[in-house]
């Protein structure tokens, strides 16, 4: 624990679209963090880039958070100290810094077209060299810079030192340095006046008193810019830890090539949050031990920073609907029929469906899966003749099961699951057949279903009425 820091972290995630599986894991690292050490966790929206803007982001942020139980301290809507938290309401206090550093000479204007970057690049590229700016325009007196940035488009970039390193102790990959020959003259401010995201969350996570940056590892190659400008600015730069990016099968991050990424897929397919978010902890952090099923207050109490893998985690979808059926077996009977409920039918008579519960909560590990299991209880069945006949035998002799099945569970006095099993044990036996040719042959007759719950409290739920006119059917469709 950092009891001697008051801990604040962030989550600052671009609108640019609804909220992806990975950034939800490094939130929730931020949010473990916050929570482990009574710290405040913040909400802050980077949208400087306007061009990419999408409507639908900053609700999927809010939706989907919620609905994974990981709350937040202070953001654009619950506001803070620090208000706003969205970027591009904070615009004139980026561009007073940005002159901050033009003035006391640490970045300078810069009036380069784009056709002559581009050409720039091309010629560079062409002698195989490092593609980056050539430092023209830092080469023009700064009063003949002023005067002209008063009246020509620019952009500010920021004066990178030519010799030298810049070093960080990252709490992931530990010590990283960079020679700063290799960094270029980076743009801090755009010529539409917006700045970049490299001068805009420095500026952000100072003031607003960040006292450790957790974030994504495709992060890690922008930490040399993000020093130099806290040195040019006389910050110290907050200890910072680059996770492991959540990785496909292919090795490669993460995508919606790799199936669903959206947090509001998982949520319509019926993944319950509580597996979402145990799942999404073990990719890229190991507990040491063999422990693997964690809440969300389990995690608080053992997931450690120092734990977190270099190496990206593999998106394994098995693996998370393992942990869906983990989750939803834990969940109180009554508590996984109100989950279910919006996945069901409204006509369905909920009644029922909560006496299915203790049936079918071990067959599913996504609450969609429900509705195919139990909606022979709600309709008629007709399964076809091919369907009904066992294995090995004729459409004689399964009508002959059938029959017997129906005089047996007739003369029951009662139809529960385990006087069903009596009953159609004793048929097996008199015919001489396995026991699961007997019992698929009336599963597929009652629930018009090779798979479904156990076939025994499926008739027990069905009732003696429905069971037998069921099978009086299936007789019928064999007779031919």
């Amino acid at each position: 624990m950092l009891a001697a820091v008051t801990v604040r972290v962030r989550f600052a995630p671009s609108p640019t679209g609804e909220l992806h599986i990975g950034s939800v894991r490094t939130i929730l690292y931020n949010y473990l963090f916050a929570k482990q050490n009574a710290g405040a966790l913040v909400l802050r929206i980077e949208d400087t880039d306007q061009a990419r803007l999408d409507p639908r982001a900053l609700p999927s942020i809010y939706d989907g958070l919620h609905w994974l139980g990981i709350g937040w301290d202070e953001g654009p809507r619950e506001g803070g100290p620090y208000a706003p938290y969205v970027q591009s309401e904070r615009l004139a206090l980026y561009q007073r810094h940005a002159q901050q550093l033009v003035d006391q000479g640490d970045a300078y204007f810069c009036f380069c077209s784009k056709e002559r970057l581009d050409q720039l690049r091309a010629q560079q590229q062409a002698r195989k060299e490092l593609t980056r700016y050539d430092r023209f325009c830092r080469r023009i007196d700064p009063a003949t810079a002023a005067e002209r940035a008063a009246r020509e488009p620019h952009v500010v970039r920021l004066k990178v030192p030519d010799e030298g390193a810049v070093a960080i102790d990252d709490l992931v990959h530990g010590h990283v340095e960079w020679e700063l020959a290799t960094i270029e003259d980076q743009v801090l401010l755009k010529t539409d006046g917006f700045p970049t995201y490299h001068l805009a969350v420095v500026v952000d996570d100072h003031l607003m008193a960040v006292s450790h940056i957790i974030r994504g590892e495709e992060w890690l190659a922008s930490v040399p810019k993000h020093i130099l400008i806290y040195r040019a600015f006389g910050w110290p730069a907050p200890p910072m830890a680059h996770v492991p990016l959540v990785l496909g099968p292919d090795g490669k991050k993460l995508s919606k090539r790799h199936g669903a990424t959206r947090v509001a897929e998982f949520r319509e397919q019926g993944y319950l949050p509580e597996a979402l978010v145990n799942y999404l902890a073990l990719v890229g952090w190991a507990p040491g031990t063999e422990d693997e099923v964690f809440s969300l207050d389990d995690l608080v109490a053992r997931w450690r920073i120092d734990q977190v893998q270099r190496a990206g985690g593999k998106w394994d979808v098995e693996r998370l609907r393992w942990f869906g059926g983990v989750w939803i077996r834990r969940l109180p009977e009554d508590e996984l029929a109100r989950r279910l409920d919006p996945f069901l039918p409204p006509q369905w008579d909920r009644s029922v469906v909560r006496a299915t519960i203790p049936v079918i909560r071990e067959r599913i590990e996504l609450l969609t899966q429900a509705k195919d299991l139990i909606a022979f209880l709600f309709g008629d069945v007709a399964p076809e003749a091919a369907l009904l006949v066992a294995k090995k035998r004729t459409p004689e002799e399964t009508r002959t099961a059938i029959a017997r099945a129906m005089g047996s569970l007739s003369a029951l006095g009662s139809l529960d699951h385990g006087a069903v099993k009596d009953a159609l044990e004793k048929i097996a036996a008199d015919l001489g057949w396995k026991q699961g040719d007997v019992n698929m042959a009336v599963r597929v007759a009652v629930t018009g279903t090779k798979v479904g719950p156990p076939l025994y409290e499926s008739i027990e739920l069905l009732g003696r009425e429905r069971a037998l006119s069921r099978l009086a059917r299936a007789e019928e469709i064999l007779r031919g």
